[in-house]
């Protein structure tokens, strides 16, 4: 077993043990699951499109983003927290190679995403095949496997972006205050008024790409946005992982 393989089974058991991952893993399964049942019931009221549409069912499919978010929160604390919690001293001790710690803690934090998402969407897919089926409707709608597959690999880009977001601070807070800031007001609020057509290339605008379902008459983006938010995720885990490098670890 070499030590790449036991790092990431000792972050892995550290990650998916821990109450934030717990939490995140609870909220995120329940605001989906509130979700599918509010967008259910408003569905055919004040302009919502009827329950059993393509449309309809759609909206309620909409559950990456919670997935993203709880990744990417759950990437900072995973690495920044090492900081906070001055766990890193005693994992530098114990493997001095930084280079296979960050690789664990990347390779944990993805795998977790596919848990998380996993879990999320099945629970959503399941309360919206419920709902459905209460009604005497019984198809999902045909893009239905690629929002849930879009879902999944933005979620891992995502955990893997808080990994090194938690380590180019080293501060959960800062890390995730930057973050928030930058989506919710550097690329929500500005650029997306001011350039719709370059922000839908941002973090934010791959993502929404990747866990939306496809716009009827348009090809779908899905390889592009894949490869776009993957070079973002490469460009910060290098830039934290040469941080790791050359920082103190006191």
């Amino acid at each position: 077993m070499t030590i790449i393989v036991r790092l990431t089974r000792t972050e892995l058991r550290k990650l998916v043990a821990s109450r934030a991952f717990l939490i995140a893993l609870a909220l995120s399964v329940g605001v989906s699951v509130i979700s599918v049942a509010v967008n259910a019931f408003a569905a055919g009221k004040n302009g919502n499109p009827a329950l059993g549409t393509a449309a309809s069912t759609d909206k309620m499919l909409k559950l990456g983003a919670v997935c993203c978010v709880a990744m990417l929160v759950l990437g900072i604390i995973a690495s920044g927290g090492e900081y906070r919690h001055k766990t890193i001293i005693s994992a530098t001790l114990i493997t001095p190679r930084r280079s296979a710690q960050v690789a664990a803690k990347t390779i944990a934090a993805a795998i977790a995403a596919v848990v998380l998402t996993g879990l999320t969407f099945g629970l959503g897919l399941a309360t919206i095949v419920a709902e459905l089926h209460a009604h005497g409707f019984g198809q999902l709608p045909p893009g239905t496997t690629r929002m849930v597959a879009g879902s999944v690999i933005a979620a891992v880009l995502f955990g893997v972006i808080g990994v090194a977001l938690g380590y180019i601070t080293r501060s959960t807070t800062a890390a995730v205050v930057g973050a928030v800031g930058w989506v919710l007001f550097v690329e929500l609020a500005i650029l997306n008024t001011l350039a719709p057509q370059q922000a839908k290339w941002l973090v934010s605008g791959t993502a929404q790409t990747l866990t939306n379902p496809p716009v009827p008459g348009h090809p779908p983006a899905t390889a592009a946005a894949v490869a776009v938010l993957a070079a973002y995720t490469v460009a910060l885990l290098i830039a934290g992982w040469q941080v790791v490098l050359r920082r103190d670890v006191t």
